[in-house]
């Protein structure tokens, strides 16, 4: 392998000797292009170069394809190369549900053939920058530490974060018998405009929707992307009535005026799901998250642009009567500090509690 340290390195992947070539006489004179004739060929590449900055993958090829290299590639322990460049490159076989598929499973970018020299080299370019900013970022323990934890583009929480700190809420709720709502929101039709439009587009209108969540979200609530174009926020000791309407809020947001891009008027609508989940000490944030999405899922199913909601909690604190009161439930209410929820019902609590009283005073 020809060792040029000065320039940034290249992986071109097709099975087609013609267009790698092509890809090489573009690029040779400012990177370093490495080519691979097919996905297993790349991934041994990958594998044993980690000065390979950006990646140009065909999808149709033998042993290994683009899709099968991209999945691999996302999935790998490496943190490089999960957050890797993957440009791509689509032919005219290539129809709009191929490159959804490529979307949805990482991919950065597209490029169509023929290509041109400029619009190549114009994409090398701006993801070998990306890379090397990135790189640089993972040299600095605080500034890795921060990537993972803080979407860039947002300034929201990422999928790590959400995890990490919606375990911890959850954690407490169990300790405190709590309540808690989780809420997932989609772009409806994401792929298309991105398709359509192109990562810059994509990026301004992912980047808006999350200054609304911004907006919404509380100091106690947490909201974070954890996807291409999909959000999550978790309310604790909220109601679902009140969860409700603050997703009914950003669903309106949303879809109330056109979002100004670029010269362009972007009309947006979102799918909501919210969950508010029976806690016990085997429940699991991933679990709950998982439920959520299918309950989001049936939004996207009547055609976006909805709320749906599910509630599995066992009501024990009925407010408008006296029949479901439970000692648990009115702890729940002081840690919430609604005092003046409970002064109303206090003869009846009294009454309730006065045969535990009893018990707990009796001299042995």
């Amino acid at each position: 392998m020809t060792d040029t340290p000065n320039k940034p390195r290249i992986l071109a992947v097709d099975d087609s000797r013609v267009m790698r070539r092509a890809i090489t006489k573009i690029l040779s004179q400012d990177y370093d292009v490495i080519e691979a004739e097919h996905g297993e060929d790349a991934w041994t590449f990958l594998m044993n170069d980690d000065t390979i900055q950006v990646v140009f993958t065909d999808l149709s090829m033998p042993y290994l394809d683009g899709y099968g290299l991209l999945q691999r590639i996302r999935q790998a322990e490496d943190y490089r190369l999960q957050n890797m460049p993957v440009i791509i490159i689509t032919g005219k076989e290539d129809d709009d549900d191929a490159k959804a598929e490529a979307l949805e499973k990482g991919a950065t970018d597209f490029i169509s053939k023929p290509f041109e020299s400029v619009q190549l080299k114009a994409r090398a370019q701006a993801h070998v920058r990306y890379e090397e900013a990135s790189r640089q970022l993972t040299l600095v323990t605080e500034k890795l530490e921060k990537q993972s934890a803080i979407d860039e583009l947002t300034e929201l929480g990422g999928q790590r974060y959400f995890c990490k700190s919606a375990s911890e809420k959850l954690a407490y709720i169990k300790r405190h018998s709590g309540q808690c709502v989780i809420l997932r929101l989609d772009i409806d039709h994401f792929n298309k405009i991105f398709i359509k439009n192109g990562k810059e587009i994509a990026d301004q209108i992912i980047k808006a929707i999350g200054q609304t969540l911004k907006n919404y979200v509380r100091n106690e609530d947490m909201a974070a992307r954890v996807g291409l174009s999909k959000f999550a926020m978790m309310f604790q000791a909220t109601p679902l009535k009140e969860v409700y309407e603050i997703a009914e809020r950003i669903r309106q947001h949303i879809m109330g005026e056109a979002l100004q891009i670029g010269g362009k008027a972007f009309s947006l609508s979102v799918s909501i799901g919210l969950l508010e989940p029976q806690v016990d000490q085997a429940t699991e944030i991933e679990a709950l998250v998982e439920e959520t999405e299918k309950v989001m899922q049936q939004s996207i199913d009547a055609g976006g642009g909805k709320i749906n909601q599910l509630s599995s909690r066992t009501p024990d604190f009925d407010l408008e009567g006296t029949e479901a009161i439970s000692i648990d439930a009115i702890l729940e209410q002081l840690n919430r500090g609604e005092t003046d929820r409970i002064e109303p019902y206090r003869e009846s609590i009294l009454k309730k509690l006065h045969p535990l009283l009893d018990l707990l005073t009796k001299k042995p």
